[in-house]
């Protein structure tokens, strides 16, 4: 089967996604048309499977791994072209057979104050990132989840699109104007990442707003469904968070 998710962005972080299909119904795989260059994160949290990695890869133009991301790829037969991280939780054995393939690592120690997958955003940004998608951002360290997810921040600032990737989920954020196409029924949510976001429209959801307010501590955008072949947000202040669900 011949598939591929697409992710057509533009420049800076307007952008939209959509649902393509080559040959059989893909089910659940929102991976992007390589149209920049886009950087593909590998993380140390709950794996996505070997199916979605291997697609992701296929649009990426560089891969980095972001310490126990490289057993991921590993197991998955993929080769990244950086590791990067203080190596605490990546089997030895790994980094030998990697290391021996003249792949480039990174080491830190221990002692630092950034994450591993803060460090390997950072590379991305230095190597020319345009796009960046983070796989295995998720799992049952929840202090590092949310920390990926403020790690969305900061590729925005940078005028970065960058999104988490989750056999369940896709994460994202709006500053702007996004797109989603294809999507109808899906279930999805939106919440504030800024103390207030602003002039939020909605247009193709069961519930629709025009120039709301959201503010932390009241989450009213839970479990929104997309009734439109094309749903749009946009945000004038501020910046929210959206997660769609399977």
């Amino acid at each position: 089967m011949d598939c591929f998710w697409r992710d057509d962005f533009s420049l800076g972080h307007h952008s939209c996604f959509s649902f393509v299909k080559r040959g059989l119904v893909v089910d659940f795989r929102w991976y992007s048309l390589f149209i920049c260059n886009m950087i593909l994160i590998i993380s140390g949290g709950d794996p996505t499977g070997d199916e979605i990695l291997k697609a992701s890869v296929q649009n990426s133009e560089m891969i980095i791994a972001a310490d126990k991301g490289a057993k991921y790829c590993l197991d998955a037969g993929i080769i990244p072209d950086i590791i990067i991280g203080d190596m605490d939780s990546v089997p030895k054995e790994t980094l030998e057979i990697l290391s021996k393939k003249g792949i480039e690592i990174i080491s830190y120690s221990s002692d630092k104050d950034k994450t591993d997958t803060e460090l390997a955003l950072e590379v991305a940004i230095e190597r020319g990132a345009e796009q960046v998608e983070i796989l295995s951002g998720i799992g049952d360290r929840f202090d590092h989840s949310i920390a990926n997810v403020h790690l969305l921040y900061k590729a925005l600032i940078h005028g970065i699109d960058a999104f988490i990737l989750t056999s369940r989920h896709k994460i994202f954020l709006v500053d702007s104007k996004y797109c989603i196409e294809e999507m109808k029924g899906s279930t999805i949510s939106f919440l504030p990442l800024t103390e207030r976001a602003g002039g939020i429209c909605l247009d193709g959801f069961a519930y629709n707003v025009e120039d709301a307010v959201m503010e932390i501590g009241f989450p009213y955008g839970v479990s929104n469904v997309i009734t439109s072949d094309k749903a749009t947000v946009r945000v004038s202040e501020g910046v929210i968070m959206g997660i769609i669900l399977r």
